[in-house]
């Protein structure tokens, strides 16, 4: 009787580690999302100008920053990306802006012109 019971906590316990290595390993997923674009900012598009590009068309876009929501607090910041790319910035627009470097993580329009 005594091995039946022991038997029977067995799966109760691996299955309690389960929750918790699995619960712990998404925590770390979550976290490590949150610190991929370490740069996010409010600005406004001051100028696009077409990049020269042997690959594919690129234009620059041109930010003034209105506020520094993460990251280091820069007045400025050109970032290039795809010509024809999903994001379309018009100049006079105002958009919230995330970036890693001088890569665009994402932009999310704040306010027309």
């Amino acid at each position: 009787m005594k091995q039946n019971k022991r038997l029977g906590l067995v799966p109760l316990r691996v299955y309690l580690f389960a929750i918790v290595v699995f619960s712990s390993a998404s925590a770390f997923g979550v976290s490590q999302i949150g610190t991929s674009c370490p740069q996010k900012f409010i600005a406004t598009v001051s100028n696009i100008e077409e990049v020269q590009s042997s690959t594919f068309p690129k234009v620059e876009v041109d930010f003034q920053i209105i506020q520094t929501l993460r990251g280091d607090q820069l007045s400025s910041k050109k970032i290039q990306i795809v010509k024809d790319g999903p994001t379309k910035f018009k100049s006079g627009e105002i958009y919230t802006v995330e970036f890693r470097e001088n890569w665009l993580c994402s932009a999310t329009l704040f306010s027309k012109n």
